[in-house]
């Protein structure tokens, strides 16, 4: 991730900025659990916005988790940045993975909100990371400064993918239908004489979509 280091612009150096080599991430891991939970506050000691790079495999890493929540508690904003499509050494790019901050909620008076919906997640290449960085930053600083504290304590892993979603009840019947539409259209199975589209037709005034 050396084209990300090297463009930091919110530090002088690399270190100061909390980006460290593989070795020594790799000793601190011969430590154990304790010292890597260690480590990482460490790390976040004197931040105020975390760095997600988002490879193809990050989600489903345990520590990146833990920095999550940790980020959340502690009132760090979050900057997601894709990373997949930069060259490794070998002169390799991977696939997109799944960004971690759809897989995390914070919660208040039943207001559930992913915290992919509170922080942006920006490509690296695409979104011209070298130069805008610095803005990434501040608006993730920003976005912090809106969540509450019983927001920031409530942050989890999310438990349903529906979990988070704000689809009034409107938005779901017409992808349900749809969903319908497809089945119906593709399989042998018809799903569409179970439904009464009548009265959405006569709502809406809009027939066009149904066969």
């Amino acid at each position: 991730m050396n084209q990300v280091r090297n463009s930091w612009v919110a530090k002088k150096d690399r270190e100061g900025a909390g980006f460290v080599d593989a070795a020594e991430w790799e000793e601190v891991k011969r430590e154990g659990e304790d010292a890597i939970k260690e480590w990482i506050d460490d790390q976040m000691h004197g931040t105020s916005v975390t760095a997600v790079l988002i490879g193809n495999e990050t989600a489903d890493r345990d520590w990146i988790r833990y920095e999550i929540k940790k980020s959340i508690k502690r009132g760090n904003g979050i900057v997601g940045i894709k990373v997949h499509s930069l060259k490794d050494k070998e002169g390799s790019t991977d696939f997109s993975g799944s960004n971690p901050l759809k897989k995390f909620v914070v919660e208040q008076d039943g207001d559930v909100q992913t915290l992919s919906s509170i922080f942006p997640t920006y490509h690296w290449d695409r979104d011209n990371g070298r130069e805008n960085i610095g803005d990434w930053v501040e608006e993730a600083a920003q976005a912090s400064n809106q969540l509450s504290d019983v927001q920031r304590r409530s942050v989890r892993r999310r438990e349903s993918i529906a979990e988070g979603l704000n689809f009034d009840a409107g938005t779901a019947v017409v992808l349900l239908i749809i969903i319908a539409i497809l089945i119906d259209q593709y399989t042998d199975i018809d799903l569409l004489e179970n439904f009464d589209l009548s009265q959405y037709q006569q709502r809406t005034g809009d027939d066009s979509m149904f066969p």
